[in-house]
């Protein structure tokens, strides 16, 4: 693997960057029900439009950065991501005390988020396709451990100091993720390649429905594109919901500071699947099989959660999710990217990442809406029969591969 010095600030970026995420995420449902009074179906829209705007720029961000570089993307996306934790700290602390303005907030960082599919095109001008799964593997142990570390510190400084401060710092976050991609990330993509994009006649649009739809039904990556969507979709659905499940009173009853933990808990097996399960699998069996493997675990995980009536229970099923998203959505990564030219990395896993976005809005949306009416295990069943059905067809599409 060359330019091990980029490979490293990309880590650093993504991690800072998803630690203030993690941050955040488990104290937004409780400060919606708690301060604002919003209900269920709304938290999870809340949730889920940070994913929506991701949906709509992502390609854009992407084909930018296929035409003027990754750095310039990156610092404008962490410029939006501080700004917009800033206006959600300013809701947070009760200073502007707004439905509307925490879902700007969100809205508004999901228009920036374009730091990962930068990163991941980074990853892709540094590494030979080979060595293409370890890469996109560097980018999950730094979204794990950022989950790791993130909820745990917005748990425990929201129980001492109130939502708005860990806000604050998540903020402050961003600012010193901007400065280190200023000063220290060097350019990833060759200038000749650049210019060379600049003087195509590709139309860059926030919906490009018809490159989607292209993309989608090429017989070689639309596959991969596919599993990715499905597989992201089940497995948000717990974002909007798994903290109202873990504090029922009837239930686990556990306070912020603990669904942090579990939210820990969840980023660090996500490391150990990168770190250790995901080199050992390969080791005896081909990547397509570890995706389909990968798919199936997640399926059981995902749908005994909602089954889960102790924290060991739940602890043994989120390790059993995380083991198999981690193999699943690394592995189709890898092998999208493999399967792309150079000049349009960018622009593919742009598309990639807007459609794993979109998903990341219907599934807290979708989990929101049956957990309110159809009870509280309805996400995770619901998730996990999704699962099912996309291990079925990984295993049609992928089987007689190499």
């Amino acid at each position: 693997m060359k330019n091990r010095s980029a490979l490293g600030i990309i880590f650093l970026t993504v991690f800072i960057d998803l630690l203030g995420f993690g941050i955040v995420i488990p104290l937004l449902p409780s400060f919606s029900v708690s301060e604002l009074g919003m209900s269920d179906f709304m938290i999870g829209f809340t949730v889920g439009v940070f994913s929506l705007m991701q949906f709509l720029f992502s390609p854009v961000w992407g084909a930018l950065s296929d035409r003027y570089g990754r750095k310039p993307i990156l610092i404008m996306s962490l410029t939006g991501s501080a700004i917009s934790f800033f206006l959600l700290a300013l809701v947070f602390s009760g200073i502007i005390k707004s439905v509307l303005l925490l879902v700007l907030s969100r809205a508004f960082a999901g228009v920036f988020a374009a730091n990962i599919s930068a990163a991941l095109a980074a990853i892709s001008d540094v590494t030979k396709p080979e060595e293409r799964t370890k890469g996109i593997g560097l980018i999950s142990v730094a979204f794990s451990l950022g989950f790791v570390f993130g909820p745990a510190i917005g748990g425990v400084l929201s129980e001492s100091f109130g939502y708005g401060f860990p806000v604050f710092v998540a903020a402050g976050l961003s600012l010193l993720d901007t400065m280190l991609c200023i000063f220290i990330f060097r350019e990833s993509l060759p200038k000749e390649i650049q210019i060379r994009n600049r003087e195509t006649k590709f139309k860059i649009r926030v919906l490009d429905l018809k490159l989607i739809s292209d993309v989608i039904k090429d017989k070689t990556i639309g596959k991969f594109v596919i599993i990715f969507f499905v597989s992201v979709f089940a497995f948000s659905n717990i974002f909007g919901t798994m903290q109202l499940f873990a504090e029922r009173k009837d239930g686990l009853n556990l306070n912020q500071a603990e669904i942090g933990y579990l939210f820990s808990f969840l980023g660090i097996c996500g490391a150990l699947v990168q770190l250790v399960f995901l080199k050992l699998f390969k080791k005896f069996f081909t990547e397509e099989m570890i995706l389909i493997v990968g798919c199936l675990i997640a399926a059981a995980g995902l749908y005994f959660i909602g089954y889960s009536t102790t924290v060991v229970m739940l602890l043994t099923f989120l390790f059993v999710l995380s083991l198999g998203n981690g193999m699943g959505n690394t592995v189709s990564q890898s092998l999208l990217s493999q399967n792309v030219s150079p000049d349009r990395q960018g622009t593919i896993l742009g598309i990639n990442q807007s459609l794993g976005s979109f998903a990341r809005f219907l599934g807290p949306t979708w989990g929101g809406f049956v957990y309110q009416y159809l009870g509280y295990k309805s996400p995770f069943i619901t998730g996990g029969i999704v699962m099912v059905l996309i291990t079925i067809y990984s295993y049609k599409v992928l089987r007689k591969v190499r």
